[in-house]
């Protein structure tokens, strides 16, 4: 995959966490549930068990990244 992609790709998953976010959806609950998915429920077997890490990385930064954009509404 080309680096172009790979940033696009990434910019394309914290648009949609971000998205999330001020929809009022909890966005550790959004990423925990997708990575549930990709550890152990069926539907989501179109990501080989080898890929599984690699894409659960991808949303973690991608969550961390919407995170450091808007700090304020992360604080606890």
């Amino acid at each position: 995959m080309s680096i172009d992609r790979e940033i696009q790709l990434h910019q394309a998953l914290v648009a949609v966490i971000a998205a999330a976010s001020q929809q009022g959806l909890n966005i550790d609950y959004l990423c925990n549930q997708a990575f549930g998915g990709l550890i152990g429920n069926l539907d989501f077997r179109w990501v080989t068990s080898d890929d599984v890490p690699h894409a659960i990385a991808e949303i973690e930064k991608a969550r961390d990244a919407v995170r450091s954009l808007w700090p304020d509404q992360f604080r606890h």
